[in-house]
């Protein structure tokens, strides 16, 4: 009979030693790869995506803007995450914190909402004119597409995706305390940058206060939801009809995204975009009560708004600057691949041992 080595050699022990680190190692490694990916699309999908600005098809000016927006957009997205699946709270609250965090970014922070000429951008005066509300100097249209576009590309599509990633991990932390004082820190960094720029000083007293108010019965809004939703799980999940197959929810979704995207910038356009959207919110709060609803509906759900924004983009022109066609179209190409990477990483079918439950459910 053949003896084994005796556990006490030096051999076996770094064998053991070994084995037993290896998997700790890949998983840390593919934590830090499901962060990095999460804020990185964060900063694609709210601002690279639509190439929309004159950094388009520029190496130099987009890297910087993954790392800046990365900061700003990626940061708060992780934060408000933690917050959410560490008080045990659903996508209700998650996206309430979420809009906080978009009328912040568009009324505090940047205050582009109350500008009148941002950035000198291509047709900006004419469409804060068309919907414009003069008693409170702000353009509806804009309020509702700079609020709801940061709630979906900046902070919710990313966050949806990167969970999908690894589903038996969904309702996990992802930061421990030296991650969260980082993330806070980048995003008052950058949050502080942006407020000194002169052309983010926009807003009047009464206008910061009106925000700071809605700001702060959004947060009041998600802890009341997330209590709710805590009695909700600890009764299970409901029973009924199947949720819709992913395919299915993907198209729908693609197409009332698509026709979100392309209303008017005048009140009909508003009223369409807040049918569309009411309609879109509608859907998924009825199928998110159905059984078998998980991570891969959210993922496309999410994956759906950012292929519509990152194919729309190549039939439009930067509102600033000049771009070469072709530095412009390689642009949106790379841009697109890499959400598509992003949502096939998140549909694929899941193993028996990452197979998620309802931690998705609204």
């Amino acid at each position: 009979m053949c003896e084994q080595p005796p556990a006490s050699t030096p051999h076996h022990r770094g064998l053991v030693a070994a084995s037993a680190e290896e998997p700790g190692t890949r998983r840390r490694l593919r934590g830090v790869v499901q962060v990095g990916g999460c804020v990185v699309l964060s900063a694609v999908s709210a601002e690279l995506l639509a190439a929309y600005a004159d950094n388009t098809g520029r190496l130099g000016p987009i890297m910087f803007a993954v790392v800046f927006f990365t900061a700003l957009y990626g940061a708060p997205a992780l934060l408000v995450r933690e917050i959410t699946r560490r008080a045990g709270w659903g996508w209700d609250s998650m996206l309430l914190l979420m809009l906080s965090l978009a009328i912040a970014q568009a009324c505090l922070i940047d205050q582009s909402l109350f500008s009148e000429d941002y950035q000198n951008y291509d047709g900006w005066t004419e469409t804060y004119q068309a919907t414009l509300i003069p008693a409170v100097g702000v353009s509806v249209y804009n309020a509702f597409n700079f609020i709801l576009g940061h709630v979906i590309y900046s902070f919710g599509a990313p966050i949806a995706l990167a969970e999908a990633w690894k589903p038996h991990k969904a309702e996990d932390p992802w930061l421990k305390a030296p991650g969260l004082i980082l993330a806070a820190a980048a995003y008052f960094v950058a949050a502080g940058l942006i407020i000194s720029d002169p052309e983010s000083q926009n807003a009047s007293v009464s206008q910061l206060l009106g925000a700071s108010l809605l700001v702060i019965a959004c947060v009041g809004c998600a802890y009341a939801l997330g209590k709710r939703h805590q009695k909700k799980a600890s009764h299970g999940a409901d029973e009924g009809a199947s949720a819709p197959a992913v395919a299915t929810v993907f198209a729908v979704m693609l197409a009332l995204a698509c026709l979100l995207n392309l209303t008017g910038e005048d009140w009909w356009g508003v009223a369409m975009a807040v049918a569309v959207t009411t309609v879109g919110g509608a859907l998924i709060v009825v199928s998110a009560r159905r059984r078998g609803w998980g991570l891969r509906h959210v993922a496309a759900v999410a994956l759906a708004f950012l292929v519509s924004r990152g194919v729309l983009a190549f039939t439009y022109e930067p509102l600033t600057g000049t771009v070469a066609a072709w530095s412009k179209y390689t642009h949106n190409a790379v841009m697109l691949s890499l959400v598509l990477v992003a949502g096939w990483c998140a549909l694929k079918i899941p193993g028996p041992s990452s197979t998620p439950g309802r931690s998705a459910s609204a």
